[in-house]
């Protein structure tokens, strides 16, 4: 099984997505942390004993690019979305197959702070994977630790991942059919959505997050 490292929340930028998420979970979140190399800053909160969620946006100062960044925050279309709320954009297992590797470009090294780790994005040329798949988040990215995991110094918000899930038309069963051939990810699971024709039908395929709030006794839906 795939273990499940963080999901990603997207924000048009790091202060609307703040206050967004703050007032959601009703807590503050981490301080903020730079990604230099890929242009983008963050914001972290415990979601459960080793899975995070990530708050990230284009960090406005950062230094122009030679490469896209991360999770297809350069795409005008996503940001337009991003633009009325933050959504997810994607999430993040730690690889148990190397099999599937030939879907992915090489990794490459990032660090934040003290950390430090491996990365490899889909690979957005790769004509095995639909654009659907790559351009909503649906396609997990890749994670190896090189240090210690920033999870270890994270508070504990009695916050618990319920589920992850990836809603589909039933038109997209080979969509579906195609992330299950990447091997069982934790906490993963798939909605067929058969009212697809009273939702505008670019939505999908989605990605969905529940989180339970043991403090508050409630759930939280993303």
């Amino acid at each position: 099984m795939h273990r499940l490292d963080h999901i990603v929340l997207g924000a048009s930028s790091l202060d609307e997505g703040t206050k967004f998420l703050e007032k959601l979970l009703d807590l503050e979140l981490s301080d903020i942390g730079y990604h230099k190399n890929m242009g983008t800053h963050n914001r972290v909160v415990k979601i459960s004993k080793h899975i995070y969620l990530e708050l990230i946006a284009i960090d406005p100062n950062s230094k122009k690019l030679k490469h896209k960044r991360w999770f297809n925050l350069d795409n005008p279309m996503l940001q337009k979305k991003l633009s009325k709320s933050p959504q997810i954009i994607g999430f993040v297992i730690e690889n148990q197959n190397q099999q599937i590797l030939k879907y992915y470009d090489p990794f490459f090294k990032v660090s934040r702070a003290n950390y430090f780790w491996d990365f490899a994005m889909p690979n957005l040329k790769n004509n095995l994977i639909s654009n659907d798949l790559l351009e909503k988040g649906i396609m997990p990215s890749l994670i190896n630790w090189k240090s210690k995991k920033p999870i270890s110094n994270m508070k504990d918000n009695k916050l618990e991942l319920e589920k992850i899930e990836i809603e589909f038309t039933k038109n997209q069963v080979h969509h579906k059919n195609f992330i299950i051939s990447l091997g069982e990810i934790e906490k993963l699971s798939f909605l067929i959505n058969f009212e697809e024709k009273s939702i505008e039908s670019s939505v999908f395929p989605r990605l969905k997050i529940t989180i339970k709030d043991n403090l508050k006794k409630r759930y939280i839906s993303l």
